[in-house]
């Protein structure tokens, strides 16, 4: 594995991991209840005051975690800061929400490198092949696991015989407004 913010390449796949609006609902909502619970009590300048802090730790924190970005290229398989090549791949899996639920509450995520978001349900995990890494397994969270899964399996499973990227149509989840700028090819 290597820690690498960009991975080589050029861009198959890319996704980020953006809170869903229904998780930014409910950070207002705690926000707004830390707010009125805190000013009832204190003057109005740091009853504003203590709401600026409150909202900006807030965004701040979804901001943070929602940075974490999926990529695929013709190197490697990259999950937020850390990049792995194809060759120490083995096997990959997409997880409906049921399965992913099932292996994070279960022994079988222990040891493994895990890029999980609670607010994507679904997943994929990369069985390694690298005796030498310290991870048997990637668990990473991905709004589009069986798409992505089948694109990592092209290269997973025969690498020397995967389509060039002019042959490749890139990925592009148009549905998903928050994804459609990292979906460049």
């Amino acid at each position: 594995m290597v820690n690498s913010p960009r991975p080589s390449g050029s861009i198959v796949y890319s996704e980020r991991l953006w809170a869903s609006l229904s998780w930014w609902l409910i950070g207002a909502a705690l926000a707004l209840s830390l707010i009125v619970a805190i000013g009832a009590w204190t003057s109005p300048t740091i009853g504003i005051i203590v709401a600026v802090i409150i909202v900006s730790l807030i965004v701040a924190a979804f901001a943070i975690a929602g940075k974490a970005r999926i990529v695929v290229t013709e190197d490697g398989f990259g999950a937020g800061r850390s990049f792995i090549e194809w060759r120490w791949i083995d096997r990959v899996r997409g997880m409906d929400p049921e399965t992913m639920a099932s292996v994070m509450h279960s022994s079988h995520q222990v040891g493994c490198f895990l890029l999980t978001r609670p607010w994507i349900k679904s997943g994929l995990v990369l069985r390694l092949a690298d005796p030498a890494d310290p991870h048997q397994a990637w668990i990473v969270s991905t709004r589009h696991p069986d798409t992505l899964a089948a694109i990592v399996s092209e290269y997973v499973t025969a690498p020397d015989l995967a389509p060039a990227s002019s042959e490749r149509v890139p990925y592009d989840s148009r549905g998903d407004s928050r994804d459609e700028e990292d979906n460049r090819g």
